[in-house]
């Protein structure tokens, strides 16, 4: 029989109460937290699928967050373009009714002048940020103020970037989180295919009203720069071509200008250039080629469309040393106004459109997203959580067992021969 020390007696106690403290409080500890894996050393390869399914649960979250921010930009674009909307669709109103003819020059300017306002605040619309403080069409230059301007200028021009930014909602899915401005608000035909933005129309719109113009198209440009240059250039005015020439000879079905002294020793001004260029455009008026009349002032060239309607009027500047210069850009007839105006509309409505099926999208992947979280959130419960009457039923039985670890110990430490001396 092996002979048991006092000293190691009383060790051997020591570390049973120890044992029975420890599997109490580590109990203790899984019931407080409610999970059943405290450390991987529990279970180790549980804690690796917990891994993988805490990381899966934070990539759908971050989806999420991106869902929520895609959401809240395109609500504010779609709440944008319906102002917009609603403005070119009263500036539609305004038109019909300015250009009545019973309306006197000063009740035009003063419709115009809405006109004006209407036009600035599409302008501000066009700059909105959204709550990060990023622009909403300046496509990828976010910072930068996509639209520049004013009414009082008519000078509109487009800074941001054409581009489209993508987020990703879920697993292998982006979506795109606006439209550039170009795209909404600057790159649009009108029925010519001729370039348009939604601004510089309705400045037209306005400028015409106010001033009371005719509702026949009108231009006008000017002779400059060098004028030795001139020779064998073009330009087209109602699918006629006109050729300057300096008796070298012309290019067979164009109409001749003729400039030979501008190389003279007087060479020609350009003033008398401009009255031989006009002279060739009118001149085509008694051959019935032409339904435009040109006038000259001081080398300014006036071109004036005999008749109403669309396309009454074309001009192509064929020359490369920038002689010509346009001055005044065409007053087109109230009906192509209304047209330019019902185009825009309908890109707006086009965006709104795309907005929209977006906005579907994303509630759909909500959806998903939140199923997939809940899904892995229960698998994850599963393997993690105590099961809790189990781990009380256990804690019980370890405390019982703590203390009769404990009162052993006393009784132990009693157990001495020199108690019975």
């Amino acid at each position: 029989m092996d002979r048991i020390s006092t000293n190691l007696s009383q060790q051997l106690g020591i570390n049973s109460i120890l044992l029975q403290q420890s599997k109490v409080n580590y109990t203790q500890q899984q019931i407080s937290l409610g999970k059943r894996i405290i450390s991987p050393s529990d279970d180790p390869a549980g804690s690796v699928q917990l891994l993988d399914l805490s990381q899966a649960i934070s990539r759908l979250e971050q989806f999420q967050a991106n869902n929520d921010y895609a959401q809240n930009r395109l609500g504010l674009s779609e709440s944008t373009l319906q102002s917009v909307t609603s403005n070119l669709q009263r500036v539609r109103e305004l038109a019909v009714q300015g250009f009545n003819d019973v309306n006197t020059p000063t009740d035009k300017q003063s419709i115009a002048q809405e006109m004006y306002q209407r036009l600035d605040e599409i302008l501000a619309l066009a700059n909105t940020k959204d709550a990060n403080g990023d622009y909403l069409y300046a496509g990828f230059n976010t910072q930068t103020k996509p639209f520049t301007g004013t009414s009082a200028s008519g000078l509109y021009a487009y800074t941001g970037d054409q581009s489209q930014r993508f987020i990703e909602i879920g697993e292998d899915r982006s979506l795109a989180d606006g439209n550039s401005g170009a795209e909404v608000f600057f790159n649009l035909q009108d029925k010519n295919g001729n370039p348009e933005d939604i601004f510089s129309t309705l400045y037209g719109l306005a400028s015409d009203l106010s001033s009371n113009n005719a509702p026949r198209e009108e231009m006008g440009f000017s002779i400059d720069g060098v004028l030795t240059d001139l020779n064998g250039e073009t330009l087209t005015i109602n699918g006629l071509t006109y050729e300057f020439d300096d008796g070298s000879g012309i290019t067979p079905g164009n109409i001749l200008v003729d400039i030979s002294d501008a190389v003279g020793p007087t060479p020609l001004t350009s003033d008398e250039i401009a009255t031989n260029l006009t002279t060739a455009i009118n001149a085509q008026q008694g051959l019935g080629a032409t339904d435009v009349t040109a006038t000259v002032t001081n080398n300014q060239i006036q071109l004036l469309a005999d008749n109403e309607g669309e396309g009454a009027l074309s001009f192509t500047d064929g020359t490369s040393a920038g002689d010509i210069t346009v001055t005044e850009q065409i007053s087109i007839p109230l009906y192509d106004h209304l047209d330019q105006i019902d185009t825009a509309l309908s890109r707006i409505l086009d965006v709104r459109s795309q907005i929209g099926a977006r906005l579907n999208v994303l509630d759909s992947q909500d959806e998903t997203n939140q199923d997939f979280i809940l899904s892995l959130e229960q698998t994850k419960s599963g393997i993690e959580d105590i099961d809790i009457a189990e781990a009380i039923s256990r804690f019980n039985f370890q405390i019982v067992s703590l203390q009769a670890a404990q009162q052993a110990y006393v009784k132990v430490q009693n157990l001495s021969l020199f108690n019975l001396l």
